[in-house]
């Protein structure tokens, strides 16, 4: 096979130039993908964070009522608890659902006793006599949660 000498530096450029050209996108799909991907994940992130936090805050607010009324209400409060955890079931793993769906029983219990006073509420807390906190069990098993997904991105 004979080939022109005075073709070889044109082909070898256009080879050349093609090569480089393939590289470089290849490198910007590559570099569109994984932003698309991490911004994806971040979206996911805020979503689950913000459905935790109004839960922990909603079922604070609650547990405290739980403690020193003596009357259940199912108010507007309450309501968004049970639309939060079922919000929860379309994205949260199992373990997360099981985790508020206990916190939530947990209240439930504690509103079926008998209120205790402020002042007597604050020193069993203080003196560890009172049962824990459901809410700390639940606070990790999301944080877990997203430490999961963050780790997924990379």
């Amino acid at each position: 096979m004979h080939i022109d000498p005075t073709l070889l530096g044109p082909v070898s450029a256009l080879l050349g130039a093609l090569i480089g050209g393939g590289a470089s996108l290849v490198a910007a799909i590559y570099t569109q993908r994984r932003q698309d991907r991490l911004q994806r994940v971040a979206s996911e992130v805020a979503k689950r964070e913000t459905v935790y936090a109004d839960f922990v805050m909603g079922a604070s607010n609650w547990l405290l009522r739980a403690f020193v009324r003596n009357e259940i209400t199912l108010d507007g409060d309450e309501q968004r608890l049970v639309g939060l955890i079922n919000r929860m079931r379309l994205f949260a793993p199992p373990n997360v659902v099981a985790g508020a769906e206990l916190v939530l029983r947990t209240i439930v219990e504690i509103s079926l006793k008998p209120s205790i006073e402020l002042r007597q509420l604050a020193k069993e807390a203080l003196s560890k006599s009172l049962d824990p906190d459901p809410l700390v069990a639940f606070s990790s098993i999301c944080r877990a949660d997203l430490d999961n997904v963050r780790r997924a991105a990379v």
